[in-house]
C-alpha cells in the first residue's frame, strides 16, 4: 500500500469537509444544534469517501483459498467490481474471484470475520451458498 498516496487522498477529503464546516458555521452559540448537525452530517458523508480511498490503495492479499463447499483447490478467475455497503456508506472495489473445478462453485472472499465469502453454484457467484448475501457482505 502506498501510504503517502493514501495520506494525500485523505487530506484532500478532510480538507473539503473542513471547508464546508467553516463555510456553514454560525456566529452564535445559539446555533449549537445547527452546528452539531453540520459537523456530524459532513463527517458522516466523508466516511464512504475515506473508505473508498483506502480501497483504492489496499492490496488484495487473500491468497489462494480452498473451496469452502468441498475443500477442493480453487483457481483465480479474475476480478469483479462490487459495490459494498459499509457503516459509512457505499464503496466500490475490485474483488478477486475464484473457481472450483471439482464442484463448479464460484467464490469471492469477503473480508468479513467468520464469513465464507460469496459461494455460489453459478459462475457469477451471487452469494446463494453458505456465507453469501447480506448487505455487509463484500
Amino acid at each position: 500500500m502506498d501510504r503517502q498516496k493514501l495520506d494525500q487522498q485523505l487530506r484532500c477529503i478532510l480538507d473539503q469537509v473542513r471547508e464546508r464546516i467553516v463555510e456553514g458555521a454560525g456566529p452564535s452559540l445559539q446555533s449549537m444544534y445547527d452546528m452539531e448537525e453540520l459537523v456530524y452530517g459532513e463527517l458522516n458523508r466523508s466516511k464512504a469517501q475515506v473508505l473508498q480511498a483506502w480501497c483504492r490503495e489496499a492490496g488484495d492479499d487473500s491468497g489462494r483459498p480452498a473451496c469452502p463447499h468441498c475443500g477442493g483447490a480453487m483457481r483465480h478467475k479474475g476480478y469483479r467490481k462490487r459495490t459494498v455497503v459499509c457503516q459509512g456508506g457505499q464503496v466500490e472495489l475490485d474483488r478477486a474471484r475464484w473457481w472450483c473445478d471439482a464442484c463448479k462453485a464460484s467464490f469471492s472472499p469477503s473480508g468479513q470475520r467468520g464469513d465464507g465469502g460469496g459461494l455460489s453454484g453459478d459462475s457469477e457467484g451471487g452469494g446463494d451458498g453458505p456465507g453469501g448475501g447480506g448487505p455487509a457482505a463484500l
